[in-house]
């Protein structure tokens, strides 16, 4: 039997087809989640993949690549070396290291003979940690975290920091009062 569509037989001129059916396998929860999806806008299932199948083929749903720039790697660097100083502060306390022995064979007395007296003046020459840190070009939280790893300040702890050696020479009041603070002075 042939039909006729507009006087040309059936077989010869077929109708245009406007839509095709489109098969997919998903995983039970996939399929729940795309009909909650669904039913919370109000359109029907196979409307809201159609719409995202035309979105995502003219790249809508492409996400922009952020350039990594000086800055993002500065962040990344600098939340490394917190999550390490956190580490270091997370692990079990145990009995501060021995003092290092003096160099230069200068021996000074404990920190509670030779530590100036809070009420006196800062001695000429002296830094403070937070000047000595400033004259060094370091940050005042990295210099602490260095004295801190040396046992903590104390007469006669020498550190080696750019390239000079430091010694800690006491504790005396600042000039605008406050709580006393440790001083340095160039070995």
């Amino acid at each position: 039997m042939v039909c006729c569509w507009l006087g040309m037989p059936r077989d010869v001129m077929p109708r245009p087809r406007l839509r095709t059916q489109l098969s997919l396998e998903l995983e039970p929860q996939l399929l729940e989640r795309l009909r909650a999806r669904a039913a919370a806008e109000g359109r029907p299932l196979s409307a809201l993949v159609r719409r995202w199948l035309e979105a995502g083929l003219s790249g809508a749903l492409e996400q922009p690549a952020v350039p990594v720039g000086p800055d993002v790697a500065e962040l990344a660097e600098r939340v490394g070396r917190i999550e390490a100083e956190l580490a270091e502060l997370r692990r079990p306390a145990s009995s501060p290291p021995p003092a290092p022995p003096p160099i230069g064979g200068e021996e000074l007395p404990p920190s509670g003979d030779a530590a100036a007296s809070p009420l006196a003046p800062l001695p000429a020459g002296a830094l403070t940690t937070a000047e000595l840190a400033e004259l060094l070009g370091i940050r005042r939280p990295t210099l602490n975290e260095k004295i801190r790893r040396a046992g903590g300040a104390r007469v006669g702890l020498k550190l080696q920091l750019a390239g000079e050696l430091w010694c800690c020479q006491g504790q005396a009041a600042g000039g605008n009062g406050g709580p006393p603070r440790w001083l340095w002075d160039r070995v």
